[in-house]
């Protein structure tokens, strides 16, 4: 039997995904080129929430958060610790009208998906959860005990290891240095550490794939962003479980005895440089590089809303990238180039979409079927950038 040479740059949590679920393919040849170690780069700064009454993805892919959700907590039960999974429930406050109605349509979601929801008016009761919390003008919050957060890179390592035992060669250290295109099919790629000819090559490397695309002659469009993060310290402890906490704007959770804090990436502005532009991931720092109107920002945030976080001391902060496109949604599958296929700009979603995003990739690679999910997100779409407007005024104020 002939099999189908696939090559996957990147070993983050989405090219994991795809290796894995592709590994489930006898006729697939699967290698994954990491060059730095499985799980690492902006997949090991992600805050990994996965919420089932979040606002992170539209209530349109809410079969993607679902599947994701379900495939993790399944990995989780078969294998404590794979996944990482501290289910601290999900407290969601909505300071406006539009914003509650995306809210209580969660629920009604969640609900009838078999889990825990509810929506809280009563004030005392969002204070039983989080006692700290300013409601001035809030309307209610939601509330779902199920969810909580994961570890971005234990999965990306177990889904790598699962691929391992099924044939995939998982590569780390090994940097994709150019990709060979012969009247316009891809036959391989060049590496540090060799050639290797291949069928088909899947752009998995997320914020590299602005520099990764000109190896074929393509100049695709995604934009970075930056997921700035700090972890307050309580000068006293709070004396409470800290659930994942979401407003339209910032969202937190807890990171062992402090909390982890950073700004909702639909907030960004890729018109405004301060918070977009084309960087240069590798030289990200690994701690450290957060730019002072975010602390602004969050100040800001905090003194509104839960005034006690700013009695902490920030132990820790650090910048990675998001790659986002013009409309803030991924782009799956073929390009103009034969062979070359994207599976990129999942922005802050990568946890949330990585499961739905593997295993519809692989279905395509290997079958040429089409779910609707990689039929709803091609490249095609921005043929026309009159049509790419930014999708960010979602549930924004």
């Amino acid at each position: 039997m002939t099999k189908k040479r696939i090559g996957i740059i990147g070993g983050g949590i989405i090219g994991t995904s795809i290796g894995y679920f592709l590994s489930n393919y006898e006729d697939a040849d699967v290698i994954v080129f990491e060059k730095n170690t499985i799980g690492s780069g902006t997949t090991a700064k992600s805050a990994a929430t996965h919420c089932l009454i979040d606002d992170s993805v539209a209530h349109e892919f809410w079969s993607v958060r679902l599947f994701g959700f379900k495939f993790y907590t399944g990995l989780e039960a078969n294998e404590p610790g794979s996944t990482g999974f501290e289910k601290t429930g999900t407290l969601t406050v909505a300071p406006y009208e539009e914003y509650e109605d995306y809210v209580l349509q969660a629920i009604d979601l969640t609900v009838a998906s078999g889990y825990h929801a509810e929506y809280l008016r009563d004030k005392d009761k969002i204070h039983e959860i989080i006692p700290d919390l300013d409601l001035e003008g809030v309307l209610g919050a939601g509330y779902c005990p199920d969810d909580g957060f994961f570890d971005a890179t234990k999965i990306s390592n177990t889904l790598a290891s699962h691929a391992r035992k099924r044939g995939a060669q998982v590569l780390i250290g090994t940097e994709v240095l150019d990709i060979h295109v012969k009247d316009n099919q891809v036959t391989g790629v060049e590496t540090n550490k060799g050639h290797f000819d291949l069928d088909v090559v899947v752009d998995a490397s997320g914020p590299w794939t602005r520099f990764v695309s000109r190896k074929v002659g393509l100049e695709v469009p995604i934009w970075h962003t930056k997921a700035e993060v700090f972890i307050l310290t309580p000068t006293k402890n709070l004396g409470y479980q800290f659930p994942v906490l979401k407003y339209p704007r910032f969202y937190a959770r807890k990171d062992k005895d402090s909390v982890f804090i950073c700004k909702a990436h639909l907030t960004m502005d890729l018109s405004n440089p301060e918070h977009a532009g084309i960087w240069d991931p590798d030289k990200l720092p690994m701690t450290g590089g957060t730019d002072p109107y975010f602390w602004d920002f969050l100040t800001d945030e905090l003194m509104k809303d839960y005034p006690r976080l700013l009695d902490s001391s920030v132990t820790n902060d650090w910048v990675g990238y998001r790659a986002e496109t013009p409309d803030f949604l991924p782009i799956l599958g073929e390009t103009p180039v034969e062979g070359y296929m994207l599976a990129i700009g999942a922005g802050g979603n990568g946890v949330i979409e990585a499961p739905t995003i593997g295993r519809d990739m692989a279905k395509f690679i290997m079958t040429g079927e089409k779910n609707w999910y990689v039929k709803r997100l091609p490249l095609s779409r921005f043929d026309d950038m009159s049509n790419a407007s930014s999708s960010k005024e979602r549930l924004q104020r």
